[in-house]
Formats: structure tokens, C-alpha cells, sequence
């Protein structure tokens, strides 16, 4: 609980935040937040009040937003508040079986949350009292009482939503309603062993279900940037489309700077950067072996901190390679310097690739062009 501007360890908020003491850093350098407090030249220490802020700006950050406009929407952001819409997700979203019912006759139901709907007993509109096992049973005289006295909430066995031959157990209870307004009750499902496996194998399927979407949903991206950099290395030429494309990358990869470096005679020669935190710099290949490694293999990479360096990489910052090649022919590499680094999956490599392929067509006609200027 922060009182008064409480502070905490910068590993202390990193941990807290889920965002590294490193990227804290980036991000102070960068935007100005979130700003340390510090006592002379004493250790970064931070404001418990900062937290949420960075969680979200974090979030969202892992959703693709920018950074600078995460973290301008964050500075609007009000007390954490639970509001009618958030309350209504829960609700919907429980994987606890919850009904309302209106009555005392017809009992139908008003509202089943969505672990209900797929199950023909807990659909909304269905009469509970038309029920072949209904009259009599331990559920109807439950909610007779509900709607007839003022007992509390009670428990009650039925059959399960699903249909299947096993009894389940619900809370009823009243709920409030308006004055005038049709009584209800709701039936909540109190938690069973085998529930709990239901809900769990529930939970797990949804969220492989969530991780596939955000996969599609990337995939999506990478298509849409790979198809509009390859129409623009088809009608540009020279080194606008190689700024042009860098630029590209670092606004729709979250980079924070991006240059491409052309390979001349053992040298690479990277002239200015999107965001102008790299060069101009000559850099010998053979001077880091990690850079000669990836380049020979002709694969995509990060480099080792001297080597990012030797580009003008600002400390804590960390730099990716990607080999221009084009038939064998190493033409250069695609710099792109991230706040943190990443797994290089199958669909950032192939990304990676195909912009590649094309920055490698782009330089050979531009070769192509001068030689025949020259003759």
C-alpha cells in the first residue's frame, strides 16, 4: 500500500512491475518515465504510486502500442476503480456456472454466465419447472423458500447443467432488485474436485486459445509490413527507400533505432540511422567475432554489447543483425537496436528474411544502375 510517496528499490519495482532495471532506465532516458527519486548521488529508488502506470504502459507496449503514446494514455489514467462494465466481464467471464432466475412461476432463466450457454438446462429463456426432473426436487423447494420468506442464501442439489448423470451443488440466494421490480435469485455453483479439473482444462483451452490469436494476429502484421515494404522496394530506388524502410521497422517493430550498413572490403559502412542514435561508423568485421559469425552464417542475431558498440548502440540497449545477402553475396546487414531483446521466432525470421531479400534486391539495382551510369 503506498502512503505518502513511498519508495521502493529499483529491484524491488522492477520485480513489482514486471519491466527490468535496465528498460526503467531506457525508458527514463527516452520519455522521462518514470522519474527515480534520488538522494545525491544515491541508488534509483521509486514511487510505489509509478506502479500501475508501468504495468500498463507495459501492457500495452506488449500489445504493439508505441511507447510514447502508452505512456501519454497512462498519464490520463484514473484511480483504479471496479466499474458496472468490468464487474459485468467478470461475471461473464467466471468459469463458476452463475444463473439468475425469475419466479416464483414460471422459474425461468434470466441470465446464465458464459459457462452455461452450451448446456440446454442453463439456457437463457428455459423454464426450470418444465423440466422432467423438476417438480419435487431439492432445487424447486430451494427456491420456493427464496421467493416466498426472507431465508438467507441456502444450498441445493440438482443435476448438472450439462445433463450428465451427476448431482451438482448451487448456492441461491436473493438479489437485489429495484422497487416494483420482478424478484430474482441466483445460483452460483459451489466449487467441486471435479469442477475444479473442468474449470482448470476450461481455463487452459482458453488461454491457448488467447496465445493462437495473438500468434494470427502478429502473423497478420508481418504479412501487412512485408507486403508494403516489398511494394515500395519496386518503385524506389537509392538511399530514400533504405531510410524509408528503416524508419518503417523501428515504427511498426517498437525499435528504438534502425540503420542499414553496406559491406565494402571487409568494413561495413553505416552512414545515419532512422533515430540518428547509430553512426556514422566504419566497423571491421573481422574486429567481433559474434558480427563475422552471423554474417557468414547469413542468419539473423543479436550482438554481443562491443559489437552493437562499434554501430554507436547507446549502452543497454541491445542490437540485432540481420544479414543482407542476396545469391550468396553478403551486401550488408539491417541494425536494429530494441530496448530488450527477444526470442527470434519462426515468424520474426521470416520476416526478417523477406526484408531482407528485398533491401538485398534494392542495393544490387542500385549497383546495377551506377555501373551502367559508368560506362
Amino acid at each position: 500500500m503506498d502512503k505518502g510517496g513511498q519508495t521502493v528499490s529499483a529491484t524491488e519495482f522492477a520485480t513489482l512491475t514486471g519491466v527490468s532495471r535496465e528498460r526503467l532506465r531506457t525508458w527514463e532516458r527516452r520519455f522521462g518515465f518514470p522519474l527515480p527519486a534520488r538522494v545525491g548521488r544515491g541508488p534509483r529508488r521509486y514511487v510505489l504510486a509509478d506502479a500501475p502506470r508501468v504495468v500498463t504502459v507495459r501492457r500495452a507496449a506488449e500489445q504493439g502500442v508505441p511507447l510514447a503514446r502508452a505512456i501519454a494514455a497512462a498519464a490520463e489514467v484514473a484511480e483504479p476503480a471496479v466499474s458496472d462494465a468490468t464487474l459485468a466481464h467478470l461475471v461473464a467471464a467466471a468459469p463458476t456456472p452463475l444463473m439468475v432466475v425469475g419466479g416464483p412461476r414460471p422459474l425461468r432463466v434470466l441470465y446464465a454466465n458464459s459457462t452455461l450457454p452450451a448446456f440446454p438446462m442453463g439456457a437463457v429463456g428455459q423454464q426450470l419447472d418444465q423440466l422432467p426432473w423438476f417438480e419435487g426436487s431439492d432445487l424447486e423447494r430451494t427456491l420456493q423458500t427464496l421467493f416466498a420468506s426472507d431465508a438467507p442464501a441456502l444450498e441445493c442439489s440438482h443435476p448438472t447443467w450439462s445433463g450428465a448423470e451427476a448431482t451438482a451443488r448451487s448456492l441461491a440466494y436473493r438479489l437485489p432488485v429495484e422497487a416494483g421490480a420482478p424478484p430474482a435469485v441466483a445460483l452460483v455453483g459451489i466449487d467441486r474436485a471435479q469442477d475444479r479439473r473442468t474449470r482448470r482444462d476450461l481455463l487452459e483451452a482458453r488461454g491457448e486459445l488467447a496465445r493462437v490469436r495473438i500468434r494470427v494476429q502478429r502473423q497478420e502484421r508481418f504479412l501487412s509490413l512485408a507486403s508494403a515494404l516489398a511494394e515500395r522496394f519496386q518503385r524506389e530506388a537509392g538511399d530514400a527507400v533504405l531510410a524509408s524502410t528503416a524508419d518503417t521497422l523501428v515504427r511498426r517493430l517498437g525499435a528504438v533505432d534502425a540503420g542499414i550498413a553496406v559491406y565494402m572490403a571487409g568494413e561495413l559502412a553505416l552512414g545515419t540511422s532512422s533515430r540518428g542514435l547509430l553512426g556514422p561508423r566504419m566497423v571491421t568485421v573481422t574486429g567481433y567475432d559474434d558480427l563475422a559469425a552471423l554474417m557468414h552464417a547469413g542468419i539473423p542475431g543479436w550482438l554481443s554489447p562491443p559489437a552493437g558498440g562499434a554501430f554507436g548502440a547507446p549502452g543497454g540497449l541491445h542490437s540485432l543483425a540481420v544479414p543482407i545477402t542476396v545469391v550468396g553475396e553478403t551486401l550488408g546487414i539491417l541494425l536494429l537496436v530494441f530496448d530488450e531483446p527477444t526470442e527470434l521466432d519462426d515468424d520474426a525470421r521470416q520476416l526478417l528474411t523477406i526484408v531482407s531479400a528485398g533491401l538485398g534486391f534494392t542495393i544490387l539495382r542500385d549497383r546495377l544502375v551506377e555501373s551502367t551510369k559508368g560506362s
